[in-house]
């Protein structure tokens, strides 16, 4: 029984971090204080 739980475990943390946004995300402004100075593409 343990090995089952064991194998769901790892099977459902695999599915799990396949799922998800990929590609080049944008970070949110920060909840408090200054947002960082605007990044420029060169």
């Amino acid at each position: 029984m343990k090995k089952l739980a064991t194998l769901i475990v790892i099977i459902g943390g695999l599915v799990v971090s396949g799922c998800g946004l990929r590609g080049d995300l944008e970070r949110p402004p920060p909840i408090w204080g200054s947002p960082p100075p605007a990044e420029t593409d060169e």
